[in-house]
């Protein structure tokens, strides 16, 4: 059978970490004899390639190609993709790992779309990946209709071999910077049928301690900005002259070049070495971008660019330092359910990490500026690059979710309306965002239901600068209350989903099948109704559970000694919610067959290891049965004691009393409770019509 993919993996002094991506590729479902991998070892020092060829010796279709060393893996891959038989290659890096269906979804997904490349959905693990290509499906794509290509230009991708070989497509070999940039650059370049995989992780991008990850080594900015320029002659050689070109040198600009500029790698630099940076990165800039391209800058880049070129290599680590110290605060205010929606809501403002105060901007006539030290406001070109007045009022305010088994992210909805507010002197103001993010359960995992456990984080960026936020640990009194948990979906299929403060108090969203939250909702001051049908105790418990559908559970009901009686349960919303109650409201409703007797009947959920105590007890009293907290073994012993002496009393009574008293007993029971024969009704009905109404009336005491 001929070979569909060809993995190309290049190898140097990895073997602490080697062997998880080995692992991943024999648990592929694409058949055995169906790919094939290539390890191309780089000379490796600490054993990596003799290791390989002990683990690949019996491997069909696995190989190992040794090489003196190179540097760079640009070298090896060439190398690999020589040695290729399959009609695609894959790229993959050797401290990484692939999911077990990535390369028959990849394979799948090239030759349904006769795609040259195919992106396949990435998970950091200790390192960031893209997000938003990710969100959607992708076929036909390229750089010029799907400028969100320029996100993702790292080669672990799917590559029709042909395509390679056609347009003489290969790696700058030796110890290139951004090697892969300029690779991919070509690629994309030379296609418009790129497709993207983006409902499953096909790849996990691992950043590992002590080997690996060239990419974190130290950057020495004469090699870095040598392969920037060189991507610059890649861009003037392949696109005319015009919006487009500028478009991708302004891509490389902002997030490589002017990035040397930011962060606490750049902030730890020595000031000889800030020197260095400076004059050859201003050189750069000055010769080779144009102001078609610096006009197609963010705001804090423009800001940035400005300061970089000023001839003044002390303006840039103030402006880093500014950066650095922005940061956001997302505060949850509230939950509700609407259908199988949770909206949570939020509030969001911007805070200084030094000192937790709030980020003010400067007002000057109509004009709006970053509030940045009187230093750099005194550069006329930076000042200028300081405005932001068109951008403050239009900020990205974005949510996503991640779960715990896939590090990968999901976009969710989220409105939030920006407003400006008054600073702490009359040229200062403020910025606050309040909206609302919400979570689909039924839909939110690329249209399916959510399991597992999920969390959650926002993305805010203003004029191009922006940071991230993991929700739950701001969020208010108002949040804790409203914070109930759902039934999403009808029946057996139903899935409880709850919405918790973790570790750390993050926000998680839960679809694990524990019922231990049930414990939680037993708070709506609605009172619990028991009483005797033919087919046993029919249990009405009134929760602060919101039911998108009727959804089914197990009850179970044991008595001290006894095993357990369990009957099918279901939760269902009533016809009418009750007045005066903000939660949600649901009714799990039950009949036990259980027979007749004075002892305390224990409630819980679920069965086996998935039993949860409901923390409620069923109580026989001489005026009936009713339901209760869960007392100690010494409440019990005072309630046996209390019925027994109240027995006794009523057995001295004159004859006509004691009958007077049994006929009448109902008017002496708690609120809410009802007579048997009209509870019985009741049930009846509620079983007919799937529906019933709860009024939020307290029980007597």
């Amino acid at each position: 059978m001929d070979i569909d993919v060809s993995v190309v993996v290049p190898t140097y002094n990895t073997s602490q970490g080697v062997l998880r991506g080995l692992e991943s590729l024999r648990s592929q479902s694409l058949s055995r004899d169906r790919f094939e991998v290539i390890y191309v070892d780089d000379g490796s020092t600490d054993g990596t390639g003799e290791l390989l060829d002990a683990e690949v010796a019996d491997e069909p279709n696995f190989s190992v190609v040794h090489i003196d060393n190179s540097g760079w893996p640009g070298r090896p891959r060439n190398i690999g993709v020589q040695h290729a038989r399959g009609s695609y290659v894959f790229f993959m890096d050797d401290d990484d790992r692939l999911g077990p269906e990535a390369l028959e979804r990849l394979h799948h997904k090239a030759v349904e779309d006769e795609a040259d490349i195919v992106v396949g959905r990435m998970a950091g693990v200790g390192r960031n990946t893209p997000r938003e290509i990710f969100q959607k499906p992708m076929s036909q794509g390229s750089l010029r209709t799907h400028p969100v290509l320029l996100s993702t230009l790292t080669v672990q991708k799917l590559f029709r071999r042909g395509f390679l070989l056609d347009n003489g497509l290969s790696f700058p070999e030796g110890k290139v910077r951004l090697e892969d940039h300029i690779f991919m650059l070509r690629a994309y370049l030379a296609t418009d049928r790129v497709s993207v995989v983006h409902d499953y992780t096909c790849y996990y991008w691992v950043r590992n301690k002590g080997f690996g990850n060239i990419s974190f080594a130290r950057k020495e900015p004469a090699e870095f900005l040598e392969s920037i320029e060189r991507i610059f002659d890649t861009i003037e050689e392949h696109v005319e002259p015009g919006p487009f070109r500028d478009h991708l040198i302004a891509h490389w600009l902002r997030s490589k070049l002017l990035g040397l500029y930011q962060g606490p790698k750049f902030l730890r630099q020595d000031p000889e070495v800030i020197t260095q940076m400076h004059r050859i990165g201003a050189e750069l800039v000055r010769r080779r971008v144009t102001d078609g391209a610096l006009s197609r800058l963010n705001a804090f880049a423009r800001l940035r660019a400005a300061a970089l070129t000023a001839d003044d290599p002390d303006l840039l680590r103030p402006v880093a330092e500014f950066e650095e110290d922005m940061v956001h605060r997302t505060r949850i205010t509230g939950f509700r359910w609407e259908g199988t929606e949770l909206v949570v809501g939020t509030e969001t403002t911007l805070q200084r990490k030094s000192t937790g105060e709030p980020v003010e901007f400067v007002r000057e006539g109509e004009s709006v500026y970053w509030d940045l030290p009187e230093k750099l406001l005194a550069v006329p070109a930076v000042k200028e690059a300081a405005e932001i007045s068109a951008q403050l009022g239009k900020p990205t305010y974005r949510a996503y979710a991640s779960r715990s088994d896939d590090p990968s992210v999901i976009k969710l909805p989220l409105n939030a309306e920006p407003r400006e507010e008054p600073g702490a002197a009359p040229d200062r103001i403020r910025l606050r965002l309040t909206g609302s993010m919400r979570v689909d359960a039924a839909t939110a995992d690329h249209g399916g239901p959510i399991g597992g456990l999920w969390w959650f984080s926002t993305r805010l960026v203003i004029g191009g600068l922006g940071d991230n936020h993991t929700l739950g640990p701001d969020h208010t009194s108002a949040a804790e209350y409203t914070r109930a948990p759902a039934f999403i979906g009808s029946g057996q299929s139903a899935r409880f989903v709850n919405p918790y403060f973790g570790s750390g108090d993050v926000l998680t969203l839960s679809a694990t099948g524990s019922w231990r939250p049930l414990r939680r909702a037993l708070r709506t001051g609605l009172p619990s109704t028991v009483s005797r049908t033919t087919s046993g105790l029919r249990v009405e418990i009134p929760l602060a559970v919101h039911a998108a559908d009727s959804g089914a559970l197990t009850l179970t009901c044991t008595a001290d000694g006894r095993a357990a009686v369990s009957a099918s349960a279901r939760v269902y919303a009533p016809q009418r919610h009750p007045d005066g109650l903000e939660l949600p409201v649901s009714v799990l409703s039950a009949t036990v067959p259980v027979a007749s007797g004075r002892g305390v009947l224990h409630l819980g959920v679920g069965e086996g290891d998935d039993h949860t105590p409901l923390g409620l007890d069923v109580y026989w009293t001489p005026l009936g049965r009713r339901i209760g907290r869960a007392q100690g073994s010494l409440a019990r012993r005072c309630m046996v004691t209390l019925n027994r002496r109240m027995r006794r009393a009523a057995g001295r009574l004159p004859r006509p009393l004691r009958a007077a008293l049994r006929r009448n007993r109902g008017i002496l029971r708690p609120s809410g409770a009802q007579t048997a024969d009209a509870e019985q009704h009741a049930a009846d009905q509620a079983d007919a019509a799937d529906s019933g109404v709860l009024t939020a009336q307290s029980p007597k005491r």
